[in-house]
């Protein structure tokens, strides 16, 4: 079983990449996560990148999925164990959503209906809030992803998670917001920490230039 691959990103196509580990590139389709942490790489760092990774096998097929750490990869475990809800779904959710959000969704502290995700309807995500309420805590959701993150990029999810809250109450979609924060933090890397009050003021600043 691949359980973690280190190399060279040699090619990105949406929500996949082309891993180069000791000359074999492999294909990996990637959470929002780490489509993320590859965004905010400079262009000039060609350091290595590691993915926590999941091997589904099928008959006619080896599919390999991405993730940035092991709790995020945990969580992808727990949806493909909801009935109905495959690895290629499971990965849709995981490049639209952050592990917060559906811990969010699935604790019932956010309304699923606010939740957009292609192809995937409001009784499958009641469905998912409904299976795994027992059983998401199983994972750790304070664990330090300083070490899986860009130097100066330590803002912390729940942070990101109650900005982007915050502006979509204002009436921007999740993605104008989403867009909006992954600027702010780009522009304020030199920032050791941010809270969430700091995200919402640098947000509205960089709305009103």
């Amino acid at each position: 079983m691949i359980s973690l691959l280190k190399g060279n990103l040699i090619r990105r196509n949406k929500s996949e990449v082309i891993l180069d580990v000791n000359g074999v590139g492999y294909q990996i389709f990637i959470s929002k996560k780490v489509s993320e942490f590859i965004n905010d790489k400079p262009a000039e760092d060609s350091s290595e990148l590691t993915i926590h990774t999941h091997l589904d096998v099928k008959e006619n097929s080896l599919t390999l999925y991405g993730f940035i750490d092991e709790k995020e990869k945990e969580m992808f475990k727990l949806l493909i164990s909801v009935n109905g809800i495959g690895p290629k779904i499971a990965h849709n959710i995981l490049t639209h959503i952050s592990f917060e959000e559906i811990v969010s969704l699935i604790s019932g502290n956010s309304l699923s209906y606010q939740i957009k995700i292609p192809g995937l309807g409001q009784k499958k995500l009641e469905l998912i809030s409904m299976t795994l309420k027992d059983k998401v805590y199983r994972i750790d959701s304070d664990t330090d992803r300083k070490n899986e993150r860009p130097a100066g990029t330590g803002t912390d999810d729940h942070a990101r998670l109650e900005a982007l809250n915050a502006l979509m109450n204002l009436g921007y979609l999740r993605s104008e917001g989403e867009k909006i924060i992954r600027e702010v933090l780009k522009q304020n890397k030199a920032e050791t920490k941010l809270n969430t009050e700091d995200i919402i003021r640098k947000c509205l600043e960089y709305i009103s230039k």
